[in-house]
């Protein structure tokens, strides 16, 4: 089915889309090299597939885009990406909460929201007690207010499943988050810059 969709042209279906998606959602049993694979198969045919239909992505992170679970998606790369720069600091090689809470979270992510964000607590009051890390915390949460302050109406309280839009504003926010920063006056990145872009 997909061959004919590269030979001839063929929109992609969206029961394959919505299937890949699902797969890239439950990482359950996935290394992790194979989740980034499919994480990107996902990313590509989803953003392909609403070509079809008349809705475009950029492959960039669209820091105006509002659309509710594109907005849901970035919040969970932010909370992934708080977590596991704390369990690195600690020398802690397990998923984030957000890796492991993905699938319940695109099926009901205001309620599992609530409990991503509780989970980061103790997570946050280690990085708040180090002076060279609060100031990582403080443009993650600020961040992360910035992006619930775009959700229109009551998209934010909205609890029912989301599309496959959400890993791409998961992916395009991550992949912001490591972006190399600019280079220093002596072209040695900073401590800071160096943490933000460890991988999660």
């Amino acid at each position: 089915r997909l061959l004919q969709c590269i030979v001839d042209g063929q929109v992609v279906p969206r029961d394959l889309v919505v299937s890949v998606v699902r797969r890239a959602i439950n990482r359950v049993g996935l290394e992790h090299w194979e989740w980034e694979k499919y994480l990107g198969i996902a990313c590509a045919m989803f953003r392909g597939w609403s070509k079809s239909q008349g809705k475009e992505y950029d492959m960039a992170l669209e820091e105006g885009r509002t659309s509710r679970d594109y907005l849901y998606g970035r919040l969970l790369a932010v909370a992934d990406n708080i977590e596991s720069y704390a369990l690195t600091a600690a020398e802690n090689n397990r998923d984030t909460m957000a890796a492991r809470l993905m699938q319940r979270f695109a099926d009901r992510p205001f309620s599992t929201w609530r409990t991503i964000e509780l989970a980061l607590t103790p997570y946050k009051s280690r990085l708040r007690a180090s002076e060279k890390k609060a100031g990582f915390l403080w443009k993650r949460e600020k961040l992360m207010d910035e992006i619930q302050c775009k959700f229109l109406g009551d998209d934010f309280t909205n609890d029912r499943n989301l599309s496959g839009e959400f890993l791409l504003g998961f992916h395009c926010q991550r992949r912001d988050l490591f972006a190399p920063a600019p280079s220093t006056t002596n072209d040695q990145p900073s401590d800071e810059s160096t943490q933000e872009r460890e991988p999660s």
